[in-house]
């Protein structure tokens, strides 16, 4: 009986079946191969895949292509990984070790931890540019051990708030978030940015900027307008509204806001409740 011609309960009990064994199984919990068979190592080819993205970007990754980098058959890279899935589960992990910090760094505060958890990780997504989409979730992806190393530092820099277990998660994603996205972004416009040439984006810009002048002193946007005319007294062009948003040091500055607000909200309890 061909899969099409399968009754459907017993279609849809095998892929169940077949998507739990995979949840169940992750590669961090099973042997890694060895002995004659077993010429390479689970690093070994960790390396070799993130060299192709770094080198080509993460669509170049295949099976095929980390097989043949390491010299070996496309078959033989199924006896150390199952997946194309596990094989993104090594390379994130692997580039993981990048953003880890000194240890010193977290026994400063909590401040100083994130801070420096939150640059090392900007450094390392800015170094594998393509790891954004390497590290999608995925239903059968569980942290391997740089990546949970990663955690237990961060939860050790926000370990002196003094707070439950659900608030401390809080603010390690709500800086993941601001690291991540402001990365993302950042790549996103200088990728294109290469796309152009110099008098290509000089004509795009002066289009651009020519429509978007005449909207915003059609007074449909009072506060644009109010915020270009402030800008233009202060001796600035147009044009600078624009660039603000990507001025060398908005990330350091927009760092130090976000943590001011995770200081007014968990570090000054005292104060706040004498606000209410």
């Amino acid at each position: 009986m061909s899969r099409a011609q399968e009754p459907r309960g017993q279609h849809r009990g095998r892929g169940r079946g077949r998507r739990r064994a995979e949840l169940e199984e992750p590669i961090w919990i099973r042997p890694e191969p060895s002995g004659r068979r077993a010429p390479r190592s689970r690093d070994d080819i960790a390396e070799a895949a993130v060299a192709v993205a770094d080198a080509d970007g993460l669509d170049a990754v295949s099976m095929r292509r980390v097989a043949s980098e390491l010299g070996l058959g496309t078959m033989s890279l199924y006896h150390y990984v199952r997946s194309k899935d596990e094989l993104l589960d090594l390379m994130g992990d692997r580039i993981a070790a990048g953003q880890l910090v000194d240890e010193a760094d977290l026994r400063r505060g909590w401040r100083e931890g994130l801070t420096a958890i939150a640059q090392a990780t900007r450094d390392n997504l800015k170094r594998h540019p393509w790891m954004g989409g390497a590290l999608s979730p995925r239903p059968s992806t569980i942290p391997g051990p740089n990546t949970l190393r990663h955690i237990d530092q961060s939860l050790a820099a926000v370990a002196d708030l003094g707070l439950d277990v659900p608030s401390q998660m809080e603010i390690i994603a709500v800086v993941d978030d601001y690291v991540i996205g402001f990365v993302v972004r950042a790549q996103r416009v200088a990728e294109y940015e290469q796309e152009l040439d110099e008098d290509t984006v000089a004509e795009w810009m002066e289009a651009a900027f020519g429509h978007l002048r005449s909207q915003i002193e059609s007074g449909a946007f009072p506060h644009l307008h109010g915020a270009m005319q402030a800008n233009r007294a202060a001796g600035g062009e147009d044009e600078d509204l624009g660039r603000m948003a990507s001025s060398e040091g908005r990330f350091e500055r927009g760092l130090e806001l976000l943590l001011d607000g995770i200081e007014a909200k968990f570090a000054t309890p005292v104060k706040r409740r004498r606000g209410r």
